[in-house]
């Protein structure tokens, strides 16, 4: 069996967390990161995208922390879009679309 070895790309880039939403920006050709929440239950609500090699933060402002959101790329509007989550309360019915520059809640 072939031994399967992995490459550090870098050393920085989003923190370590659990339960981020991601997907994949074919406009832009990046994957784009938002939320999640750390270890101890505090969520987050850093936007990240990656380009294959490296990630860069992309967004101060937009939704608020949160985990448990799920992102998807609508290809007509050629935008991601964020949907719900939880900020240890249920945000059914919040939505946000992300342009590759800011984020505008719909």
């Amino acid at each position: 069996m072939a031994k399967v070895l992995w490459t550090q790309k870098q050393d920085i880039g989003p923190a370590p967390r659990i339960f981020p939403a991601m997907t994949f920006d074919a406009t832009r050709e990046r994957a784009v990161l938002f939320g999640g929440q750390t270890a101890d239950g505090t969520p987050m609500a850093d936007t990240w995208t990656w380009d294959g090699s490296d990630w860069t933060q992309v967004a101060d402002t937009g939704p608020d922390a949160r985990a448990l959101n799920a992102l998807a790329y609508d290809r007509v509007r050629e935008q991601v879009v964020l949907f719900g989550g939880s900020d240890n309360t249920n945000l059914v019915g919040d939505t946000w679309a992300w342009d590759g520059t800011d984020w505008t809640q719909l």
